[in-house]
């Protein structure tokens, strides 16, 4: 006992001996400053987040989604196939209604909260492709494709897109052009989800 009431005492000591020295450095104006801006900073930051999820919301509801399944499970005990999809327009993807939401990162919060808002959870939520690809890849080539053709429509865009995606399928390549084909798509230079083999049982 008279151990713990040593260490206790030891350490209240030395906590008071932090708290003046950190007094005394209040009063250094460089310090000041530097503290008002760490929080300006965090206000700014908060705030950025904030417009973020309303612009990321806005940007979901007036998109004409146009969908693939990003991701099938097979249940053989039930005998159902489970399938996921996600926009290749907005990245709209209910793969995230699979998670908990706390282990789900900003962005795929967003996702989560706009989904089960609007209780989007089927494929009847845009226009059903019926292709199997990752998202990413998805978006990366929807992406090309409205660069080169910014009026186009979602008909024709869906065939370049069906297009595209084959050509990507039925080449085959090694490696290092794999490599040089994400980057091209600027993905990941380690992207690998190329087939539909690589998206089922995601």
């Amino acid at each position: 006992m008279e151990d713990l009431n040593e260490k206790y005492d030891q350490i209240t000591e030395q906590r008071e001996k932090i708290i003046a020295e950190m007094k005394k450095l209040e009063e250094n104006e460089v310090l000041k400053r530097y503290f008002e801006l760490k929080k300006e900073n965090e206000n700014l930051y908060d705030n950025q987040l904030d417009l973020f999820r309303k612009i990321k919301m806005e940007e979901y509801a007036a998109c004409k989604h146009i969908l693939v399944y990003s991701k099938i499970d097979y249940d053989r005990y039930e005998g159902r196939t489970y399938r996921r999809c996600g926009c290749i327009k907005c990245g709209l993807d209910n793969r995230v209604l699979d998670e908990s939401r706390d282990w789900l990162s900003y962005s795929q919060k967003i996702m989560y909260d706009y989904l089960k808002k609007r209780h989007i959870f089927g494929h009847s939520w845009g226009i059903q492709t019926g292709i199997i690809c990752d998202i990413d890849l998805a978006q990366a080539i929807y992406a090309k494709i409205k660069k080169a053709y910014p009026d186009i429509d979602d008909a024709t865009a869906i065939k370049f897109f069906q297009y595209s995606l084959s050509n990507i399928r039925n080449v085959k390549v090694n490696e290092e052009r794999k490599v040089s084909r994400a980057k091209r798509l600027e993905l990941n230079p380690k992207f690998q989800r190329w087939n539909i083999g690589d998206i089922e049982n995601y």
